[in-house]
């Protein structure tokens, strides 16, 4: 198991730093494009929810853990408001991405996980 930890702004112009981590990382596993692009697209929503309605000077902590051919990132917040909410339509879209999500929240922070696996390809 080996861990990465990243700590950026809570703020739009710096979720691409999330998302080129992820894909970098992924990358390195053997990922396949399309499972390359769906974990952007991912990490992308999920830290976009944790974000929202956040001044950009609280920080996200995002943990990137690889177990095999498995990625799991957390990504955490300090932002009051409890569970954030989940449009639907980013509901369907995170499902068809990702192996697993979820998204949590408490009177102090917010938080997410996301697993990706890495799939074989079949010709």
């Amino acid at each position: 198991m080996s861990e990465i930890r990243v700590v950026i702004p809570a703020d739009v112009r710096f979720l691409r730093v999330a998302r080129l981590t992820a894909a970098g990382i992924a990358g390195d596993l053997g990922f396949g494009l399309r499972d390359l692009e769906d974990l952007r697209v991912a990490v992308d929503e999920l830290c976009a929810v944790l974000i929202e309605g956040v001044p950009s000077t609280v920080e996200i902590e995002l943990r990137y853990v690889i177990h095999g051919d498995r990625l799991e990132i957390d990504g955490r917040c300090l932002a009051p408001g409890g569970r954030p909410d989940l449009h639907p339509v980013a509901v369907e879209l995170l499902g068809m991405t990702a192996d697993s999500f979820e998204v949590s929240g408490d009177e102090e922070s917010r938080s997410f996980r996301l697993v990706k696996r890495r799939h074989d390809l079949t010709v």
